[in-house]
């Protein structure tokens, strides 16, 4: 049987009770809303945390595991609008968080990992708004899987392997078919968490069994990669690598002082930066992205279980203070940019809904 293909559970007597479950919660979550200051409520029950994607056209689409397993996704009814569609089952069993990546024609895919342990796949069709059935990748992954898009546009994906090493699949020239999945060796202990460097070559991002954090990244000839090489440091949590506006990469985790600790590329992307803490207390993963005038913003949970950030300042060699946006968080953050440039942060509330925050303007001042 395909472990990942069933009916969807919006149908007949089933359908009746989701749509009375979810109005109790709805109700349930009001004195919520009120307490949690600008947080917005999304609905729906999740079990994972949350992936975010921009459609071709800008508009955010999230996407997250049910109470059943399937995957669910909600999406912006028009670009910037903060409107939504509700939630929708594209099903399946997922038994990791989803990650979403769009192909070089802004079609959307999300890829997860299936109760048969392989990566399987489903992508928007050529209209965006119909999903193809969920196909499998293969191989035998032991983490969430991490996606990102080549130089050229082909989507690869990285996984840690059943041998603790890091394993890769990627699309061939025509996009619709796979290579096979390829080790890149290493030892890891979290998710990998792969970026594109400014000249498009891919870079990932692992703890290894030390607690430092390794990288390896793809030669000039992009078919190729380097060995393994180690930042040191100490993390606690799956690192987050993002790219800076003027192409250097730059990459989060917590220590184990529970701080929030980072180290980047110098300006010849060779080197890197010695680490150096931002100081805070977090309680998950950090979330980071780009404000529209190109300043990295992070977040994460705090230890009072809201949600707690820290920005670049002007000359982006400095950092602001922290400071809080509230709510009582139950995933760690996932973080997009509307079309207009605007962030919005969505987590999972300890009602197992989905709640979030925007930016009103670009780069400043929330709801």
């Amino acid at each position: 049987m395909n472990p990942i293909a069933l009916a969807s559970p919006w149908h007949g007597h089933t359908a009746h009770r989701w749509f009375t479950r979810l109005v109790l919660l709805a109700l349930l979550a009001l004195p919520l809303a009120a307490a949690a200051q600008g947080f917005a409520g999304l609905g729906g029950i999740i079990t994972s945390d949350i992936a975010v994607g921009n459609n071709k056209d800008g508009r955010l689409e999230i996407f997250a595991r049910g109470t059943d397993n399937a995957l669910y996704h909600n999406w912006e009814t028009a670009p910037n609008s903060n409107t939504w569609s509700g939630w929708y089952s594209l099903g399946g069993v997922l038994t990791s968080s989803p990650a979403v990546e769009s192909n070089g024609d802004g079609r959307l895919e999300v890829f997860a990992r299936g109760s048969d342990n392989a990566l399987w796949h489903i992508w928007q069709l050529a209209d965006i708004s119909t999903w193809s059935s969920w196909a499998s990748l293969g191989g035998v992954i032991t983490t969430n899987p991490s996606a990102t898009r080549n130089g050229d546009g082909r989507l690869e994906v990285f996984a840690r392997g059943s041998d603790n090493a890091l394993w890769h699949i990627w699309q061939l020239a025509d996009i619709s078919t796979w290579s096979s999945w390829a080790s890149l060796g290493g030892v890891i202990t979290t998710d990998p968490s792969a970026t594109r460097n400014g000249d498009g070559r891919l870079e990932v991002f692992a703890r290894g069994s030390d607690n430092a954090l390794w990288h390896i990244w793809q030669l000039a000839d992009i078919s190729t990669w380097s060995s393994w090489a180690s930042l040191g440091g100490v993390i606690t949590t799956n690192p987050s690598a993002t790219r800076n506006g003027d192409g250097r990469l730059e990459v989060f985790a917590r220590g184990s002082d529970n701080a929030l600790w980072h180290i980047w590329q110098l300006a010849d992307i060779s080197t890197w930066s010695s680490w150096a803490s931002l100081g805070g207390v977090i309680t998950t993963d950090p979330g980071v992205t780009r404000n529209a005038d190109g300043r990295l913003e992070v977040f994460a949970r705090g230890s009072d279980n809201a949600l707690w950030h820290i920005s670049q300042n002007a000359n982006i060699s400095t950092w602001s203070d922290w400071a809080s946006l509230g709510g009582g968080l139950s995933t760690r953050p996932a973080v997009g940019n509307h079309a207009d440039g605007r962030i919005d942060v969505f987590v999972g509330g300890t009602d197992s809904a989905v709640w979030h925050r925007w930016q009103v303007s670009p780069n400043d001042g929330w709801n």
